[in-house]
């Protein structure tokens, strides 16, 4: 079986395009593919390549039970589909901004992480009538804040209470706070301080 050179121009162009695309598409499209995404595609058009020039050739006999067919069928596609995914985690295509991310400011991010299921600071302080009631009420936390340390800022006396709860429990309130310290970024900690203290 002789390869044609239509066959040979398609195979190559699916391959060149896969190496040259990439160098022309610019950060703002929030696409990328990286060295792994070319080797995949280029195997990819290879091994389809492969498939085409074996349909040209004398026919084979068939799989001999549906067991076996259904059984190639579904490696096939388990392996298709696992590569995929494992490159997909090594090498994004597309850059996501996170929803805290698109634009907001630091208080705004703070709030929605106040809010966030995976945070938890809901479940357990109210604002505004709003949320769980075994942590003190948080409606007015920058003015509390401020009266509960005299040595201590708002800010600091927040950060500290989110970092080490045990240090400053509120009276009538049981230490049941864990430590944020390990659970939240630094970056997300000034954003959660930041809302905090636009509650006056």
């Amino acid at each position: 079986m002789r390869l044609s050179l239509r066959f040979l121009l398609v195979v190559g162009g699916v391959i060149a395009a896969a190496w040259l695309v990439p160098i022309f598409l610019t950060d703002a499209s929030g696409l990328k593919f990286g060295f792994p995404y070319r080797v995949f595609f280029t195997l990819f058009t290879l091994f389809a390549g492969f498939l085409f020039y074996l349909l040209r050739g004398p026919a084979v006999s068939p799989i001999e039970s549906a067991p076996k067919a259904v059984a190639s069928v579904v490696a096939v596609f388990l392996g298709s589909v696992g590569l995929i995914v494992l490159l997909a985690n090594l090498s994004p295509q597309f850059a996501f901004e996170s929803k805290a991310a698109l634009g907001q400011t630091s208080q705004e991010k703070g709030k929605v992480l106040f809010n966030d299921p995976n945070v938890g600071c809901f479940l357990c302080h109210q604002v505004a009538g709003s949320g769980g009631t075994r942590g003190p009420d948080l409606t007015r936390a920058a003015s509390v804040a401020a009266q509960r340390q005299p040595a201590l800022s708002a800010e600091d006396y927040l950060k500290e209470s989110i970092n080490n709860p045990g240090t400053y429990v509120v009276p009538s309130y049981d230490n049941i706070m864990p430590p944020y310290a390990q659970r939240i970024s630094p970056e997300q900690l000034r954003d959660l301080i930041a809302y905090l203290m636009t509650l006056k």
